[in-house]
């Protein structure tokens, strides 16, 4: 709950849905029908957020879902860089369609200085071939976290539908509040959980509250202050997270779309 005096890593989704669609996945993409990013708004929101940071934002991660579904990344990578000109910029991706972008989309990351930073499932794909691909283009190349040497799994933070969870203690308990922050729509979010549980309460017909008070309407914030002082506190929908009985390891498998992956209770 210590307020930071920028923006850790600032989320960008591209898209909301995937295809890997992992069990469990706490952006919600098995549950959300295609879901491309407009590119009006996005340079909208980076015009706007750059405004508020003066470009002082420590990582920003063009992800999803899978971002390169959207057909049209080489302009969300030119928008990026055009409005964070000294920022790390990574494209988070599962790697399945990098062997497949078009020579554009390679000269985009070159000329923009993008990491291509892979998540490696534990899914039939040569990592190896990949990241030898991604090099010989002359592109930085990464993996997420430890999945370089150990293969992701997944785990479960379960949702507590009665929001009965002491949101203070989910908050000091989660690894993404006050550092992953969502900006989705004219919205910034303190985590990346709020912002697309909309998908689990339409596909499972539930009603976990996301009010006006879970996010800041960024062209309502008067600066940063305002903005860094919001993220680093509990949101009301922190009372559905059960943090306390997370799950590390569920393994991995693709999701049958079933509530138990989200709320096994």
């Amino acid at each position: 709950m210590r307020r930071k005096n920028l923006i850790p890593i600032l989320h960008l989704h591209l898209t909301d849905h995937c295809n890997l669609d992992c069990r469990g996945c706490d952006n919600f993409s098995p549950l959300s029908p295609e879901v491309f990013a407009d590119i009006k708004t996005f340079e909208n929101d980076c015009a706007r957020i750059s405004e508020l940071t003066h470009g002082n934002v420590q990582e920003i991660q063009l992800l999803g879902g899978e971002p390169l579904l959207h057909p049209d990344v080489i302009s969300f990578i030119n928008i990026s860089r055009k409005y964070f000109p000294s920022v790390s910029i990574n494209i988070i991706t599962n790697g399945i369609l990098l062997t497949k972008q078009k020579d554009e989309f390679w000269d985009s990351c070159r000329r923009n200085k993008i990491q291509i930073i892979v998540t490696k499932y534990p899914i039939k794909l040569n990592h190896d071939a990949i990241e030898k691909y991604v090099r010989s283009q002359g592109v930085m190349f990464d993996y997420y976290g430890s999945t370089g040497s150990v293969l992701k799994s997944m785990q479960c933070s379960p949702l507590d539908l009665s929001g009965c969870q002491n949101p203070r203690d989910s908050f000091l308990r989660c690894n993404s509040a006050n550092r992953c922050i969502s900006l989705d729509n004219g919205k910034i979010y303190t985590c990346s959980v709020i912002p697309y549980a909309k998908y689990f309460n339409t596909y499972f017909n539930k009603n976990l509250e996301i009010t006006d008070k879970d996010f800041m309407n960024i062209y309502e914030a008067k600066n940063i202050d305002e903005i860094m002082n919001f993220i680093s506190r509990p949101m009301p929908f922190c009372r559905y997270c059960n943090k306390k009985n997370i799950i590390y390891d569920i393994g991995y498998g693709r999701s049958k779309k079933d509530i138990s992956e989200w709320s096994p209770e």
